[in-house]
């Protein structure tokens, strides 16, 4: 099996090092645009089967685990209609709208990130380093549309990946917040392949530390643009004022499309432990193959 490596970095590095963007140009949609609520085609996107990546149970209600819908319908590339929705809105997970008769492509993307991405094309759905990244679910298909009214229901898959950090170590008094900075995988998807976008993206987090927990878990999320991919992941913890307190380097991380790859090990300190992966498959999150270090 191939060695993965892990490296402590003395801290030499500055902030401003990681305050960098999505490779790709980020351009957002306005969260204001809404469409009639009335019309001949009604979308139903409130029940699916996905089971979260921190819990065994399945998911049935889609506001029990997203904060964001938006229904996107395109017409020969070109956007006709989008409604988009926040948790706690009044028919959160249906919409519907007036399409004339023809064929139509329906988006229905579901994810809990501060701001929605771009929405002009179904195969740049980009999210902002600044407003986060979330699980994200979606669906994407033909949708015929006749004269008569009619109801559409979707159910939604999983488009994400996750590595998951587990710090076996206390956190300092004086830490305050980690940055992750991540590359290798994607910011951007595309709902038409399935896949991430084809750019290397540059992706940044920011986790607060919670002292009154016992152990801080940091997650990075990302999209796989093929059915397996390795991230680089730049970890660097910070006192109140943004000074970097100590950083780390994890190289190769493994992941698998849909799927948590589970990193466990000191991160604030330099004691040297056995850290590993772990894969988790997305129906009961057994561990089917891991890798140690």
């Amino acid at each position: 099996m191939k060695n993965r490596m892990i490296r402590l970095i003395p801290v030499l590095a500055l902030l401003a090092s990681f305050a960098l963007s999505a490779c790709e140009k980020m351009v957002l949609d306005e969260e204001t645009t809404v469409v009639e609520q009335e019309g001949n085609v009604t979308i139903k996107a409130s029940m699916f089967n996905i089971v979260p990546f921190d819990d065994t149970r399945a998911v049935q209600n889609i506001a029990d685990y997203c904060t964001r819908l938006c229904f996107v319908v395109y017409k020969d590339d070109t956007q006709v209609k989008k409604v988009l929705q926040k948790a706690g809105d009044s028919g959160f997970g249906q919409v519907s709208v007036p399409l004339e008769p023809g064929t139509y492509q329906l988006l229905v993307l579901a994810h809990s990130s501060n701001g929605n991405p771009s929405l002009t094309t179904p195969e740049k759905l980009q999210f902002a380093n600044s407003d986060g990244f979330s699980d994200t679910f979606y669906y994407y298909g033909d949708l015929e549309v006749t004269g008569d009214s009619q109801i559409r229901e979707v159910t939604l898959q999983r488009a994400s990946s996750l590595v998951r950090i587990i710090a076996t170590d206390e956190a300092p008094a004086e830490a305050a917040r980690v940055h992750l900075f991540y590359t290798g995988e994607s910011g951007v998807f595309n709902a038409v392949t399935g896949w991430g976008g084809t750019v290397n993206s540059q992706q940044s987090v920011f986790v607060d530390i919670n002292h009154e927990s016992p152990q801080q878990v940091l997650d990075a999320y990302t999209f796989l643009r093929n059915e397996t991919g390795e991230l680089k992941i730049d970890i660097t913890v910070h006192d109140a004022a943004g000074n970097i307190l100590s950083e780390k380097i994890l190289d190769h991380v493994p992941l698998k499309n849909r799927m948590v790859t589970e990193y466990r090990g000191n991160l604030f300190s330099e004691s040297v432990n056995e850290e590993s992966f772990s894969f988790k498959a997305e129906t009961s999150w057994e561990v089917f193959e891991q890798h140690t270090f």
